[in-house]
């Protein structure tokens, strides 16, 4: 009996001691971890707003291959959620409150054999120069009996979020390069009067002049009040490959013809109607030079049209960088200039030739 008594004094001290030792822990925590990603908050934020997404980037796909998403209707916004089963655990989210483009707040819930788990996560995008600071969290507080594994726990969610960072990074990176070329073939193109300013440089150059000229036009446009009929687009006078030489413009359609000031870098043109070839790229403006070698290789292909010998051809910008959010929406028209091709009648048969008598 004295032996069963030691023993059990032995326990209960310890269950004191282990006690005091979980007393002294810190039993909340929160983990967070932050990365520049190189895009605007509108492509971020709407990446993370979207359980759908989360497929392509979540560390514990990684981990888990046994993991199954089930999504119901509303799996962005307020409200939304989604659920998973995996042979790791189950468990589900559900979006509560969202501050657009700032924060997302959320809270995550881990099925256990001694019940469920619960964490609050967050995140949030602050525009930076060069991106999108993106912080995500995930905080909460365990039960007394379980302070020990704070420790532990805090590592491994900062490994988590660290990896997961890495790869939302990498994904947001593949989804603005996707683009894609659309050959539409010979249009009809209406013409019509536009505003320029023009400049010869390196074709290696035309990245770096268009800027210039383009808001040389957008200034003129606003102190004059002038109503354009659509976005701005680029005229190519010249284009010499083999010397790497260009003249091109910058122009803006207008409605009307416009007397501009004498001295004026900005003048007044006019482009007849006629039919072009067209070719349509969406996606960032560095494909721009795939486009127009598949353009120009699809006018080559044409059987009853050819390239205009002096002919302009140019493109038509149809949305702004600085309204799209991502590269991959940016749209591009190019048309080439192009003329039927005259059918040459076929000789006339020869008459038979027949002996006389």
């Amino acid at each position: 009996m004295k032996i069963l008594k030691y023993f059990v004094i032995i326990v209960l001290i310890l269950i004191i001691s282990f006690s005091v030792y979980l007393a002294t822990l810190e039993g909340s925590y929160d983990v967070k971890r932050s990365k520049l990603i190189k895009a605007k908050p509108t492509v971020v934020f709407n990446e993370v707003n979207n359980y759908k997404n989360w497929k392509d980037w979540g560390p514990w796909y990684e981990q888990d291959s046994t993991i199954q998403a089930t999504y119901p209707e509303k799996t962005t916004g307020e409200g939304a959620s989604y659920s998973w089963t995996s042979d790791g655990g189950d468990g589900s989210m559900e979006t509560i409150k969202v501050d657009a483009l700032k924060r997302i707040d959320q809270i995550i819930l881990f099925k256990t054999p001694f019940g469920d788990m619960k964490s609050d996560v967050y995140w949030t995008f602050e525009k930076v120069k060069g991106g999108t600071n993106l912080t995500w969290g995930m905080k909460g507080k365990l039960d007394f009996i379980w302070r020990f594994m704070v420790e532990d726990m805090v590592k491994d969610l900062g490994a988590m979020e660290e990896r997961g960072l890495e790869l939302l990074e990498a994904n947001i990176e593949k989804d603005m390069k996707v683009y894609t070329i659309t050959p539409n073939g010979v249009v009809d193109y209406g013409g019509g009067f536009y505003l320029y300013n023009t400049t010869s440089c390196k074709i290696e150059e035309i990245p770096a002049k268009f800027p210039g000229l383009l808001m040389k036009n957008i200034s003129f446009i606003r102190k004059n009040k002038i109503r354009t009929t659509g976005g701005s687009f680029s005229l190519y006078h010249k284009y010499d490959e083999v010397n790497g030489t260009t003249m091109f413009s910058v122009c803006y359609p207008v409605a009307e013809r416009i007397i501009t000031p004498k001295g004026s870098d900005v003048l007044i043109g006019f482009m007849k109607s006629g039919k072009y070839y067209k070719t349509t790229l969406q996606g960032s403006y560095e494909n721009s030079r795939k486009a127009w070698e598949t353009a120009m290789s699809n006018v080559g292909d044409l059987k009853e049209y050819k390239m205009l010998e002096h002919g302009e051809p140019f493109e038509f910008y149809v949305n702004s960088p600085i309204r799209v959010a991502s590269p991959a929406d940016l749209i591009t028209e190019i048309y080439i200039p192009v003329k039927k091709l005259r059918k040459v009648p076929p000789p006339p048969k020869p008459e038979p030739f027949v002996l006389s008598n």
